[in-house]
Formats: C-alpha cells, sequence, structure tokens
C-alpha cells in the first residue's frame, strides 16, 4: 500500500501463501507426523472456508395458485400414500333424538256444552278411566231448561196420541168429521217432532233424560289416562271453548323422532327402526315408520317421523326421551379412506389428485363411517384419487 492507495488483493497469490505457511509448520515442527499432518490440513480448511457456501435443501412441496405440487425430488413422496375414490354397497344407519307421544287421533279433549258450576271432580292427573265413567258434573242453569224442554215435549206427545187415537175411534163409529182426525194426526206429527228435538237437545249436552236435577255429567269418550286437567271443584266455568281436561288412550303411542334434512332421503314408511329409551337403558323397542312429516321445522331443519308402537302394558310414557335408529336400505355410494379426510376451518376436506403429484383441496360432505371407510355425499367423485395417508404434512 503507497500513498494511502489499497492495492488489489491477488487470490491465487494468496492461497498459495497459505500452502507454503502450512509446509513450512510441516518442516519445523519434526516430533510427531502426526500433529504436522493435522496442523496442516486445518490451515487448508482454514484457507478454504473463506470461499466455500452450503446449498438450501429443496422445498418439500411448491404451490401453484390453490394447487400444491410435489416435486421428484421431495421427501414427502415416500410419505404419501395416494387412493382411488370407490363405491361399496353400504347400509347406512340413522340415528335421531326422539321422544314418546300421545297418538294425537287417541287424545280426547273433554268440554263441556254449558256454562256452570263444576260441583264435583271425580278424578286427577295420571288416574286411569274407562269408557263411559262420569269425570266432572257441571250445575248448568241451560240444563235445566233442556230438561224441561224434553219433559214438556214428551207430555205433548203423549196428549196429541190420544186425541189422535180419539178422533180415529169416533170416525169409526159416525161421530167424527175427517177434518178432525186430519187434525189430530197432524198434531201428532208435530208432537212427535218436538219431542225428537228435545231429546237430540239433550243428547247434544251429553245428558240423559233420566237425570233430574243431577247436573251435567261430562263421561269419558274412551278408557286412557287423564294427561292434564284444568278444573277444580267450585269453579265456574264460562269458556265452552276450554277444556276442563285431557284423556289419552295410550294403548297405542307414538315415539317421534327429529330428522335432520340430510338424513331424509334414507327414511321410508314402512322402514324398521330401533328405539332405545333414557328410562330404560340397555333395553330397545322394535317398530315401524309410520309417516315422516312432509315439513321441515324452519329453525332446527329437522322432519318429524313417527313411530308407532303398541303399549298395552303402558311401559312407554308420553314425555319419556331416547333416540331411534333407523337402517336404511343398501345402495351404491361414494366411499374414500377415513383417514383422507382432514378438517380445515371447522369443514371436512380431502386432497384431490388433478395431475400426477399435483393436488387440490376439496370441502367434501360425509355420511357413515365403516371398517376405515367414509361414505361421501358430495364433493368427490369416483374415479378420482386422493391422499389417504399423509396428507396432513401439506398443512405445515
Amino acid at each position: 500500500m503507497t500513498g494511502g492507495t489499497r492495492m488489489p488483493i491477488d487470490r491465487n497469490q494468496s492461497i498459495r501463501e497459505c500452502h507454503e505457511a502450512a509446509s513450512g509448520i510441516a518442516l519445523r515442527i519434526v516430533p510427531s507426523v502426526r500433529l504436522v499432518a493435522i496442523v496442516a490440513v486445518a490451515a487448508l480448511a482454514g484457507c478454504g472456508s473463506k470461499t466455500s457456501t452450503s446449498a438450501p435443501p429443496p422445498a418439500p412441496f411448491t404451490m401453484e395458485g390453490n394447487r400444491v405440487v410435489i416435486p421428484a425430488s421431495s421427501p414427502l413422496r415416500k410419505k404419501i400414500a395416494i387412493a382411488p375414490v370407490t363405491d361399496a354397497s353400504v347400509t347406512q344407519g340413522v340415528e335421531a333424538p326422539a321422544a314418546v307421544e300421545a297418538d294425537p287421533a287417541r287424545q280426547y279433549r273433554i268440554l263441556t256444552p254449558l256454562t256452570g258450576r263444576i260441583t264435583a271432580l271425580g278424578v286427577h292427573v295420571g288416574d286411569r278411566v274407562r269408557a263411559g265413567q262420569v269425570l266432572a258434573t257441571v250445575a248448568a242453569p241451560d240444563l235445566s231448561s233442556a230438561q224441561a224442554d224434553d219433559a214438556r215435549a214428551r207430555a205433548q206427545l203423549r196428549v196429541s196420541a190420544t186425541a189422535r187415537d180419539r178422533a180415529i175411534a169416533l170416525k169409526s163409529i159416525g161421530g167424527g168429521a175427517d177434518k178432525d182426525v186430519q187434525q189430530a194426526q197432524a198434531d201428532f206429527a208435530a208432537a212427535q217432532a218436538e219431542a225428537a228435538r228435545a231429546a237430540d237437545r239433550l243428547r247434544q249436552l251429553g245428558a240423559s233424560a233420566r237425570m233430574r236435577g243431577g247436573g251435567l255429567a261430562l263421561t269419558a269418550p274412551a278408557a286412557g289416562i287423564v294427561t292434564d286437567l284444568a278444573a277444580a271443584p267450585g269453579a265456574f266455568w264460562t269458556d265452552t271453548a276450554a277444556p276442563l281436561m285431557t284423556v289419552a288412550d295410550i294403548s297405542t303411542v307414538w315415539v317421534t323422532a327429529n330428522v335432520t334434512e340430510s338424513n331424509l332421503a334414507s327414511i321410508r314408511a314402512g322402514q324398521p327402526a330401533t328405539i332405545s329409551l333414557t328410562a330404560y337403558p340397555g333395553e330397545t323397542v322394535t317398530g315401524r315408520v309410520q309417516s315422516v312429516s312432509p315439513l321441515l321445522d324452519p329453525d332446527t331443519r329437522r322432519a318429524k317421523v313417527r313411530i308407532a308402537i303398541s303399549n298395552a302394558n303402558g311401559k312407554l310414557k308420553p314425555g319419556m326421551f331416547g333416540s331411534v335408529s333407523f337402517i336404511a336400505p343398501s345402495g351404491r355410494m361414494t366411499v374414500v379412506p377415513t383417514t383422507a379426510l382432514l378438517l380445515k376451518d371447522d369443514a371436512t376436506t380431502v386432497y384431490a389428485e388433478v395431475r400426477p403429484w399435483t393436488f387440490e383441496r376439496h370441502v367434501v360432505e360425509t355420511g357413515t363411517e365403516m371398517g376405515g371407510r367414509t361414505v361421501i355425499t358430495k364433493g368427490i367423485a369416483v374415479g378420482q384419487r386422493v391422499i389417504a395417508k399423509g396428507g396432513v404434512l401439506l398443512d405445515d
């Protein structure tokens, strides 16, 4: 360096100087050949380290838009297994929550046709009743009027019958005219019509003409259980449209399952079903689908599926909870290995091959899982290939 000017460095000359220095060390240090070799190699390595660089490892995969490409040099090719999407004969099982309900056609709401005071109440909630049993008695002023009308009509019928018979007898001996007979017959016909009207009125009220002064008796139309009671003795009932109580015949009950919209296509009327109830763990009841509701609940997106069950022993009680398993008919369905399914942002996905070692993520909808395979109802087709093992490595 002269006059503050930096002279250019000859790289080859520097390397020769390093080699000469190493040789000089070897000549000067004679006692240990091994030490000489070590020092010389170290000196040469130190010279070379100033210029050598290490190459970065290859990327295990690259991205082309939303596609994942695994190059030939990638170690992932040995860790990933690819399998075809196939179809298989599948017998799907559908399970849904359920509850026991009384058959609406066998529920009887007991109404009073007349307003009045409840003078007697003969049942409580949960009581079993027989057909024709008196449930309550109502003292109704209108009933007295109807009974009086019935008595008057029957009395008039007897009088008109006697008058008719007398007119006919008089005419037969020449003591009466034809017009008298005709008038008597007309009066008798009118009395018959009025008596029939009064008797029909009592029948509509549910009373008997023999029940004089005892009030209006409300009776059970069928055998069953009192499931609801709104009346109390001494109360004055003013709403003839409101039921005093409900009697349900539970010799046959409904088990109503709430089936999701996605599973409705697998449910048919007449299909067998197995019912499990929380009240009887380990026990099952079998039945057949009676009806599938044509309407969906707009909030839950479920439809009611009803199974009629014989309940002669009364073991199944309305309000019990449980679940129903339906066995759907067998059919060919798309399946993939269960290990191919990956969770991404709360969605189930698979990596589908679009060309050799290039994959694209597909969102799928799944069905039943069976023996290491899962039914795919939407998102992938038979004949495609998916990553069956190791797909999670592409999420890193």
